[in-house]
């Protein structure tokens, strides 16, 4: 694995993230899971680099992943049997490895430089969700210690909703 390093994203970055999530959703689409597409929108990426919830990962002078990490959820979550519901928790969200660095443990690397971001910001839990038909990566989430808590639909796709609850300490992958 290169060396990364993880920082938020900052507005000379949007371009690169924008087009970063584009190859990972057409790459997505190619394997059967068009839920990406179209691409998330570019203004929607400077939102959210300026609200301070999106991080990059560079390895190599290049940003090779990024990821959301966000206070709040941004959709609803009835009915999830979360292991606490009132725990402090962060919501992960768009977590994408360019394709020509997939398959070199970056995707892990991000998973728990944010169990250890949730960590140091007090948080005790980390909640995403997985499109349901995409079982590669909901084992992906699972091996690093994500279980699944129920599910949920929004705009027409069927999603598992996954909590990995956080020790004291960052756990070690």
């Amino acid at each position: 694995m290169p060396d990364l390093s993880e920082l938020v994203a900052t507005t000379n970055d949007v371009d690169a993230v924008h087009a970063l999530l584009a190859a990972a959703g057409d790459r997505l689409a190619k394997r059967g899971f068009p839920n990406w597409l179209p691409a998330y929108p570019r203004e929607r990426v400077a939102e959210n680099i300026d609200d301070g919830i999106v991080r990059v990962v560079r390895g190599a002078g290049e940003i090779v992943a990024t990821y959301t990490l966000r206070p709040l959820a941004t959709h609803p979550y009835k009915y999830i049997d979360w292991h606490d519901p009132d725990a402090i928790a962060r919501y992960l969200n768009r977590l994408a490895v360019d394709p020509r660095h997939q398959g070199l443990g970056i995707g892990r690397w991000c998973l728990a430089r944010a169990a250890e971001e949730c960590i140091r910001d007090g948080a005790t839990a980390v909640r995403c969700d997985v499109l349901q038909a995409n079982v590669p990566l909901r084992r992906f989430y699972e091996r690093h210690g994500y279980e699944s808590r129920g599910e949920r639909f929004h705009s027409g796709w069927h999603f598992t909703v996954y909590e990995r609850v956080l020790a004291t300490s960052a756990a070690r992958y």
